[in-house]
């Protein structure tokens, strides 16, 4: 049989469990994530949502390109940086839901 303390232990533990998740998910949201797009050819950021912020072109790189190679190495820069930025995301929330601190 579990006891008033022993349960009240638990309350306080599943607390602060979910207030490290809730911590890390903010903190998640608020670090933007800068990739390489490739072949030099710049930068993408995004938010921490995933939600992109800029794509920054190194101009002397982009005069070798075609339209079509340039906005491939963009779009998959652009995908590359949403997943990377929701990966890291769902793993700072399972880290702090296994970790209280």
């Amino acid at each position: 049989m579990i006891t008033e303390e022993q349960l009240h232990y638990l309350a306080k533990e599943i607390d602060a469990r979910v207030a490290a998740v809730e911590q890390a998910a903010k903190a998640g949201e608020a670090l933007p994530l800068v990739l390489d797009i490739g072949a030099g050819l710049g930068t993408v950021t995004v938010d921490g949502l995933g939600g992109l912020v800029s794509v920054d072109l190194v101009r002397d790189a982009v005069a070798g390109q075609t339209g079509t190679s340039l906005a491939g190495h963009v779009l998959r820069a652009i995908a590359g940086a949403e997943a990377a930025a929701a990966a890291r995301r769902t793993a700072m929330i399972d880290e702090a839901g296994r970790v209280v601190r």
